[in-house]
């Protein structure tokens, strides 16, 4: 698969964070120029407030989203980045996920029919104040289930965990590196 535009999913609140170094070195370590970025901290946009408006019209009621989907439908890679808070990932990348419903509307209205016919990949990259392996293996499940909604192969994912006492940053940049190698982005 040929990997021309990159999207990064940021959900990071701190730019001298764990998670924030783990992007910066994908991105420093990737052969593409295009790569843009949604952050979602910084973003105001809507939460998805249940009202079925997608079920019956096939998108959103509201449109401040509108450019990001148009970005994340055609990005060939997808990177989701993340602290872990609560074992859960940060309060903007619950509230864009759910965003997704419009997705899951559409392949259950048309007999699990995609609505982005374009496969793409993504990559979960993390970083945890304690242990965080089992925060991140419940992170992996919730978001496969996006995931299959929006035709999207889950790639792996990389964790800096132990950030509070000893953060283990080289394994966690060596993984996304080998993760790298494995598509050949590098």
């Amino acid at each position: 698969m040929k990997y021309n535009k990159i999207l990064i999913v940021d959900g990071i609140s701190r730019n001298d964070g764990f998670t924030k170094k783990l992007v910066e070195f994908l991105k420093s370590s990737v052969n593409t120029e295009n790569v843009v970025a949604f952050e979602t901290y910084k973003e105001k946009f809507e939460f998805c407030d249940g009202c079925n408006f997608c079920e019956k019209n096939e998108q959103c009621k509201y449109k401040d989203l509108d450019l990001f989907m148009s970005e994340f439908e055609t990005a060939d890679l997808i990177v989701f980045a993340t602290p872990i808070y609560n074992g859960m990932v940060s309060a903007p990348m619950k509230a864009l996920i759910e965003r997704f419903q419009p997705y899951y509307s559409y392949f259950y209205k048309y007999q699990k029919t995609q609505k982005i016919e374009k496969r793409r990949s993504a990559i979960i990259l993390a970083s945890s104040g304690r242990d965080g392996e089992n925060a991140l293996e419940y992170i992996v499940t919730q978001y496969k289930y996006a995931f299959s909604v929006t035709n999207i192969e889950f790639i792996g994912s990389a964790l800096c965990n132990f950030t509070d006492t000893s953060p283990n940053l080289l394994k966690a940049e060596e993984k996304i590196k080998n993760i790298l190698e494995r598509m050949d982005l590098q």
